[in-house]
């Protein structure tokens, strides 16, 4: 958890409080054939000890005796650094810093100064620097938690056990140090740190160390020690705001809303005793957002950036849900002042692209991808990825696949680019190198469900009925109630002559969606093939009373009717389907075979006389006039065809 230091006079800098970059999360989208293609968005959620994964700016940490400047300047820039003006003060520290190459605090002081700027690339230099003039704890601390902020977890760890070894009383590393063990999930040895670190220190110290063991103590299920943990917290840092903060957020990162609501009334006590730090309305912001109160959410985000226009978790927060209502114009709004506000960013560029590519200016997306991949110095294997959907929704399947080798090439264990690869095999008619691509996602990562539910799904239209349900019953063992998943497990059953079973899947469905369209029609089919006409025509009837357009479902419930004779209705089915898809040829044989069954043989002839010369290869539509010619004779449903 970010480590918030107020109120505490210019001291010596020596490193920065942990702030953990935005997650990448996959998100992977797959419908009842897994068609759509594997898209990453970058999100920012909570992070494990509940410290918001973007929740505010670095801070430079309080430690030790302030140095005398070193000239005019030096106390110019520390002025300047202070007052936030870093475009000012930082050139001052390159000169005094240059000027003086063996001075470690000068070289530390800079690099506090850098992180505090957001150039954390250049701010692990000086502080690499200042480490090498003289190691100490205070050096390998101020690496540690900034090699955390990078990313760099093996290289924080190292740093920051090194400060244990120098220091075994640190609480700022032992808290540091349990928060990456908790990402880890290596829960014990992160719990051990995080108890010691409870019991030395200031109020304020063992304050933040019982929230972050709270935290620890909730992913671990022993809730009732996180609540005494967050009241003790509480108890020693009574008008902190930043220690209630961390509590709220400690509920916010668990996964049930009845936590998510257990945040609110602390979030409020907090804006009680903090209305002015934007942090509080962005986590306020966020547990609305959890809940599905889109409204409430937005406006929270809004007040933290009024508070400050610059807060870019709340504007990223506010992009997102305005992607998420189909609000380009807002989405597109807040990506140009992202990117405006901090162009060297890649994710603002990457942030760009999504609203682009939601907005269909293609043209847009592909080169906001490519500014966040040159923001990135080229190394960007999810902007690649994202890349090769664009290419490949554009059809252009050559440079879709340089994309996703480019971010195969950056990042080798990426199961996403192998199975968008598979997809992308599959559309080329190339089953087998598809199938490859796929086990290959699956050797990195065994247990990805959508993985599993691609191949499972490629299998079965092999008609490799076994090893297709194997896969697609690991998919829901890995991710259980993926419907996706259930509907194809369903179709494996039904297209290999198990109906019982395909029935049965179905109805496991609908008992979770009762309105879901794909799994009533795909339930009709089965009890159609059943010869349980009536149940088949009352499961088309519900997924046609969810989706009126349903083309399926019209076209089944069709020829139901006409194959039971039910004329009148059989018509109406099919002029609904001529409304949801005009140009249908077999729904417009059908009608006019409809009319010589109601004894309009006539007209049957003069429509199938005006289909042949409109569709004349089309199966329906060559057998028509026969058909007309034979009136009399009981249509069954596949007579019409499909």
């Amino acid at each position: 958890m970010t480590r918030m230091v107020m109120d505490k006079l210019w001291p010596l800098l020596t490193g920065l409080a942990v702030l953990i970059a935005g997650a990448i999360a996959l998100q992977l989208y797959a419908q009842r054939r897994g068609n759509e293609a594997i898209r990453v968005v970058i999100q920012d959620e909570t992070g494990a000890g509940g410290g918001e994964e973007d929740g505010g700016e670095a801070a430079p940490v309080a430690e030790g005796e302030e140095t005398p400047p070193r000239s005019e300047a030096h106390a110019q820039a520390r002025l300047l650094a202070r007052r936030a003006e870093f475009d000012k003060a930082l050139p001052l520290f390159e000169q005094e810093a240059t000027a003086r190459p063996d001075d470690a605090d000068l070289a530390s002081e800079y690099g506090a100064w850098l992180a505090a700027a957001d150039q954390a690339e250049r701010a692990l230099a000086w502080l690499v620097k200042a480490d090498q003039l003289r190691p100490t704890a205070q050096t390998a601390l101020a690496l540690g938690e900034l090699r955390a902020r990078l990313g760099d977890r093996a290289g924080a760890e190292a740093d920051l056990r090194r400060v244990i070894a120098l220091r075994p009383t640190s609480n700022p590393a032992r808290v540091t140090l349990g928060e990456l063990l908790l990402k880890k999930g290596e829960r014990a040895e992160a719990v051990t740190l995080l108890e010691g670190a409870c019991t030395t220190g200031s109020n304020e110290e063992r304050a933040h160390a019982l929230v972050t063991l709270g935290g620890a103590y909730l992913l671990t299920g022993k809730r009732a020690e996180a609540e005494k943990a967050f009241d003790k917290a509480v108890l020693f840092a009574p008008a902190r705001p930043d220690v209630r903060l961390g509590v709220a957020r400690a509920w916010l990162a668990m996964d049930s809303k009845e936590d998510v609501r257990r945040a609110l009334p602390i979030l409020a006590r907090t804006v009680e005793i903090a209305p002015d730090v934007p942090a509080v309305f962005a986590a306020v912001g966020r547990a609305r957002e959890r809940l599905g109160e889109d409204a409430a959410a937005a406006e929270a985000y809004d007040r933290a950036l009024r508070l400050d226009p610059s807060f870019r978790y709340a504007r990223r927060r506010l992009l997102r849900l305005a992607l998420g209502n189909r609000d380009f114009a807002r989405a597109r709004r807040e990506a140009e002042r992202l990117v405006a506000d901090a162009p060297a960013v890649p994710e603002h560029h990457f942030l760009m692209a999504l609203v682009a590519e939601r907005d269909g200016r293609r043209d847009d997306a592909r080169k906001a991808y490519r500014a966040a991949i040159d923001a990135a110095k080229g190394d960007y294997p999810e902007a690649y990825l994202n890349l090769g959907v664009l290419e490949r929704n554009a059809n252009d399947f050559e440079a879709a696949r340089q994309a996703y080798d480019k971010a195969l090439e950056q990042r080798p264990k990426y199961p996403a680019a192998w199975l968008n690869i598979g997809k992308l095999l599959e559309a080329q008619g190339k089953p087998a190198e598809a199938e490859e691509a796929y086990r290959r996602a699956l050797a990195i990562e065994p247990r990805h469900a959508n993985g599993q539910m691609y191949l499972g799904q490629l299998l079965a239209d092999l008609k490799r009925w076994d090893e297709a349900e194997q896969a697609l019953r690991a998919s829901l063992e890995a991710k259980p109630g993926n419907t996706a998943a259930q509907l194809s497990l369903g179709v494996v059953y039904a297209t290999s002559g198990r109906l019982d079973q395909a029935v049965a899947t179905y109805q496991q469905v609908l008992q979770v969606n009762p309105r879901m369209v794909p799994a009533l029609y795909d339930l009709a089919l089965a009890l159609e093939k059943q010869g349980k006409a009536g149940e088949a025509r009352r499961a088309l009837q519900q997924a046609l009373e969810a989706d009126p357009g349903h083309v399926g479902a019209l076209r089944e419930l069709a020829e139901l009717e006409l194959g039971a004779r039910r004329l009148p209705e059989a018509r109406r089915a099919w002029q609904d389907l001529l409304d949801a898809a005009p140009g249908d040829v077999p729904a417009r044989a059908a009608l006019a075979e409809l009319s010589a069954l109601e004894g309009d043989q006539r007209g049957c002839e003069t429509a199938a006389r005006a289909l042949e010369r409109e569709a004349p290869g089309d199966a329906a539509v060559r057998a028509l006039s026969g058909r007309c010619a034979a009136a009399g004779v009981p249509v069954t449903p596949t007579s019409v065809t499909r």
